[in-house]
């Protein structure tokens, strides 16, 4: 399926440019298609393919193969801010935001906006629907955070959720019920102590989990998704994929779903952002080493938790 959002009146047979991208669930995609459409070039159009789609002509952003993608420690949103020279304040403060959702996994937000912001596009997804949130209904969303950002800086104030409140279109239909489930992570510690095969899958990108991830976790992101894959996970009690915040997570999840894994699920806290809050090991360049990690992870299987250890190394 292709989907394209017109930006400026319908009738311009041709816009200036095109902007391409698959569609996803993350706020870094949908505050750069945002930052694309609403800055750089309020008169270009976008188009959306399906995961797993060729995409068609235009420039492509959030891809793997485009110059307009996370960059090491750098979301595409800042990618994209920094290429355009976009010197808008606003959009200055919204990299900084984007960064504490979508990367900052080691420590707290800088930004106490990021927090209020995430919330309220997560209450987005669960009103139309985790995966089925139409596109110009996050352009609209960020239009929102926008005014909503000028105004408390402007009132100097703290950034409140309701000013966030907003409707979609009333055609959006309405949510299924998830396929996937969330599995608290108390939980699954519980089934690896029963002696369960639980595997883990780390959705981002090679550069992400050489940072950090957890032990003994598959990097499969999820354009690699394949029979030898699906082969290799088919035997597990659990599979649980995990990205940041599990908003790529929950993506290659549903797809194992789909794909008859059925005991598909992400984790509960989010990602590996809720996994190192609750005090879990990581192996990485900024984690733990193997043995160190798999040494503390035995400890935490076998005594249900580990609130009083670090996930870093050196701390």
């Amino acid at each position: 399926m292709l989907l394209c959002l017109c930006i400026t009146a319908c009738s311009k047979p041709e816009p200036r440019q095109v902007f391409v991208t698959e569609y996803g669930l993350g706020p870094d995609k949908w505050a750069t298609a945002w930052l694309l459409t609403r800055h750089v070039n309020p008169e270009s159009s976008l188009l959306l393919a399906d995961q797993g789609e060729s995409l068609p002509a235009g420039i492509e952003f959030d891809t793997p193969e485009s110059d307009l993608r996370r960059i090491e420690n750098q979301t595409a949103f800042e990618v994209t801010q920094l290429s355009y020279a976009v010197e808008d304040p606003v959009v200055l403060n919204l990299v900084q935001i984007i960064h504490d959702i979508e990367v900052n996994f080691w420590g707290a937000n800088k930004t106490p906006e990021a927090q209020v912001i995430e919330t309220a596009f997560r209450g987005l997804q669960e009103s139309y629907g985790r995966d089925t949130v139409p596109g110009d209904c996050y352009l609209k969303f960020f239009d929102r955070v926008y005014s909503a950002l000028s105004q408390s800086t402007a009132e100097q104030r703290p950034l409140r959720r309701d000013s966030l409140a907003m409707t979609c279109d009333n055609s959006v239909p309405a949510p299924e019920k998830s396929p996937v489930q969330e599995m608290a992570i108390a939980d699954l510690l519980v089934q690896m102590q029963l002696g369960k095969r639980v595997v883990f899958v780390d959705v981002r990108e090679e550069q992400e989990f050489a940072e950090g991830h957890i032990p003994d976790a598959l990097n499969i992101p999820l354009r690699k998704l394949n029979d030898e894959v699906l082969r290799q996970l088919s035997d597990a009690d659990y599979v649980v994929s995990y990205c940041v915040k599990d908003f790529r997570g929950f993506e290659m999840a549903k797809a194992l779903k789909r794909a008859g894994i059925e005991q598909s699920v992400i984790l509960k806290p989010y990602g590996i952002k809720g996994w190192i809050a609750e005090g879990l090991p990581t192996v990485g360049t900024r984690a733990m080493s193997r043995e160190a990690a798999f040494q503390q992870m035995s400890t935490c299987v076998s005594e249900g938790g580990c609130p009083n250890s670090s996930p870093m190394r050196g701390i």
